[in-house]
């Protein structure tokens, strides 16, 4: 399948495809006498995987240990499981960061609003 029928496919454009291709995370696709690229089809599936764990916010490292060499093989639940939870323990520990910075900073309105009221 051409880049533009596998963009299509996975709504993911053709130069994110290029940047996956470029970063290890789809193997290159063979190249056709024109030097046009061909994707086999499991790309689709490997594509909406990236994608998705992206919306999870994974990052592409993640990504890359979390995706099986070979393309055609299936990603076991149980390390889809496992990375998830991981994830979670990621999440929790960013909201707690966020609600401590977000107490700093009702304290520095609440100085500047009123010196005399707090200290920071």
């Amino acid at each position: 399948m051409k880049i533009g029928q596998l963009a299509e496919a996975t709504s993911v454009s053709t130069s994110r495809i290029r940047f996956y291709e470029k970063h290890g995370l789809i193997p290159p696709p063979t190249r056709l006498e024109n030097g046009y690229r061909d994707y086999p089809e499991e790309t689709i599936s490997r594509l909406r995987t990236i994608a998705m764990s992206k919306a999870l916010g994974f990052t592409l490292s993640e990504i890359r240990r979390i995706l099986p060499d070979d393309p055609s093989n299936l990603i076991a639940r149980s390390d889809v499981v496992a990375n998830l939870e991981t994830k979670l323990v990621d999440i929790d520990q960013q909201i707690e960061n966020l609600k401590a910075m977000r107490g700093k900073v009702r304290k520095m309105i609440t100085y500047f609003e009123d010196p005399n009221s707090a200290k920071c």
